[in-house]
């Protein structure tokens, strides 16, 4: 969750920024500070706010790739199709996820940004409201989870087992209502997300609804990269 203190300061910023009324608040910069409110609804990344895919620097054919998605979001949307990156860090994964997110926000969908962390603890967790926490995934219109990984340790076989069956009842709700989900994940195996029966069903459910990008390139957060 993002703080409110940060959210005011943002939209302030914007507004005094902008170059057609120097800080007295006009169409344009308000617009701006509206954006900002929906990226903090979606809860995007502060970091991501200001960056536009347009100064991506990574994979020549992956940038061409997702570039078309973010001109025309309405296309995904109506197609439904999910969307998973793979690739090692600091190659733009989160980067890319985050500016098609921004895009459909700002377009009028909702959307939401967690972690897998975030799902892993909400789902264990006895003091978070589970049934609202599964309808905001799968409710959204466009879901990023990122840090898709299998590198979690769980205190017992029971917890994991609950954690791999409620993930994949989101998956497979959101991939049957064709409502775009967007996985990014330093695994190259991602199958091995899973475990056991879980892995059979996400690979079947990757094969059918999602599309695989391989994201190539350098750690670009790197200052000597």
């Amino acid at each position: 969750m993002i703080p409110r203190k940060k959210i005011d300061i943002k939209k302030q910023n914007v507004i005094k920024r902008c170059k057609k009324c120097s800080g007295n608040s006009c169409s344009i910069c308000e617009a701006q500070a509206s954006r900002i409110e929906k990226y903090a609804h979606a809860n995007i990344p502060v970091e991501y706010w200001d960056k536009s895919f347009k100064e991506f620097s990574g994979d020549e054919n992956f940038r061409k790739a997702i570039s078309l998605k973010i001109k025309d979001i309405d296309k995904v949307y109506e197609e439904g199709k999910s969307l998973m990156f793979i690739g090692t860090l600091g190659t733009g994964k989160s980067y890319s996820a985050s500016c098609l997110l921004k895009r459909a926000v700002a377009a009028g969908y909702t959307g939401l940004y967690v972690t897998m962390a975030d799902v892993v603890a909400s789902i264990l967790s006895s003091q978070v409201d589970t049934s609202k926490y599964y309808k905001n995934l799968v409710g959204a219109d466009f879901l990023v989870i990122d840090e898709f990984s299998s590198h979690w340790i769980f205190p017992s076989e029971k917890s994991e087992q609950l954690f791999g069956s409620s993930l994949e009842f989101v998956l497979r709700t959101r991939f049957q209502n064709q409502l775009p989900t967007i996985l990014c994940s330093n695994d190259s195996d991602v199958d091995d997300i899973f475990g056991g029966f879980f892995a059979k069903s996400f690979r079947s459910l990757r094969n059918h609804h999602v599309e695989l990008y391989v994201v190539g390139g350098k750690d670009y957060r790197r200052k000597d990269a």
